[in-house]
This record gives structure tokens, C-alpha cells and sequence, in this order.
């Protein structure tokens, strides 16, 4: 099988479609950070998102991909279901950004989101003004840039679609208004 590159607009509303699909239907990222020293790490971390593609985790502040985040803001993200089969069709989407520590709107925004898909969550964390003085988990805020999907149901076998997240970005009137509570799915159920 050959692969192919297409770039796509994030305003097509199969590749809307397919990209929130993927990000309702996971619960855990794969993130990407690179140290001071220029050396990559990975950590997986529960996520929530919003419609204009802000992804939302926390996180202590010490741990290596936060202090990452402090020196350098470049960040990438994957999302996919590992109970994926060989030979089956594929999906998944790797997401291309920015990351900081949330705060402000941004905080409220990031536990509002999280709560909802997490409703255990309220119930674990501490209130926002613990957590910002101390070493409690903090949310931290990924802005992403430029998307990378894979739905071979979608698009076709061994396709990759690229979209950028414009500037100025405003989301189509269709779009989801946040995630609804995280429910696991089977891996190759209906579309």
C-alpha cells in the first residue's frame, strides 16, 4: 500500500467530522515535548477539548513534559485507540502546537471542558486557587496548529490528510460544543 499526503481545509465537514470523532471517542494522548537540551519525551495524559481545537490535560509541574513546556512552548500531540487491528481500517491524528500552563479564562475553560468529560473529576481536583500556588496538577493548554489525520474509513486506505488551523480561526456553526462525558466504544463498530 502507498501513502499519500493531501491537504484538506479544517472548514470540509468530512474532515471536521472525522477529527472530532476521533477526539470523542479517546480519552488518552500521547504528547510530545522537547527538553532544554533539545531531547524529545513523551508522556500519555487524559485530555478535553474544545471546538476551536484547544486540548486540555493536567499535570504536575514538575514532571519532565511540563518543565519542557517551560522553556519551550513546541509541542505535539497523538490521539488514536490502541485496540486498533492489523489490516482493519485505521484512524488516529496527530495534532501540531503549542503548549502553556492554562491560566485565567483559560483555566476555567480547561476545568469546565474537563469536568464535563471527566465528571469524577470534580471530586478529585483541588480548587484552582490550591492548585495554582502549589505542586497540585495544574491544567496546562495545547493550541493546535496544523492537524494530521488518518481515517481510512473517511478517506481511503494509506491517506493522510493535513490541514492548518488558520490564524484568525473561527469554527464552522456546526461544530460540537464540547465533549460529552468520555464513554468507552468498541474499536470497529459503526462508523
Amino acid at each position: 500500500m502507498s501513502l499519500e499526503v493531501v491537504e484538506r481545509s479544517l472548514e470540509d465537514p468530512q474532515v471536521w467530522r472525522s477529527l472530532f470523532r476521533i477526539l470523542e471517542r479517546n480519552s488518552l494522548c500521547a504528547i510530545a515535548t522537547v527538553s532544554p537540551q533539545e531531547e524529545a519525551h513523551i508522556n500519555t495524559a487524559y485530555f478535553a477539548y474544545t471546538p476551536d481545537l484547544n486540548l486540555y490535560f493536567y499535570s504536575y509541574p514538575e514532571t519532565h513534559h511540563a518543565l519542557n513546556i517551560g522553556t519551550n512552548r513546541s509541542m505535539a500531540v497523538a490521539v488514536f485507540d490502541s485496540e486498533q487491528s492489523w489490516g482493519l481500517p485505521d484512524r488516529g491524528l496527530q495534532l501540531f502546537g503549542q503548549g502553556n500552563v492554562a491560566s485565567g479564562r483559560f483555566a476555567r475553560e480547561a476545568e469546565r471542558v474537563y469536568d464535563r468529560r471527566f465528571p469524577a473529576h470534580a471530586q478529585w481536583k483541588l480548587p484552582l486557587s490550591q492548585a495554582e500556588s502549589g505542586s497540585a496538577p495544574r491544567p496546562y493548554r495545547f493550541r493546535t496548529r496544523s492537524v494530521k489525520l488518518f481515517d481510512e474509513r473517511a478517506f481511503g486506505a494509506g491517506v493522510f490528510v493535513h490541514a492548518t488551523v488558520p490564524a484568525r480561526w473561527t469554527t464552522p456553526p456546526r461544530a460540537p460544543v464540547a465533549a460529552a462525558p468520555f464513554t468507552r466504544r468498541r474499536a470497529h463498530g459503526p462508523v
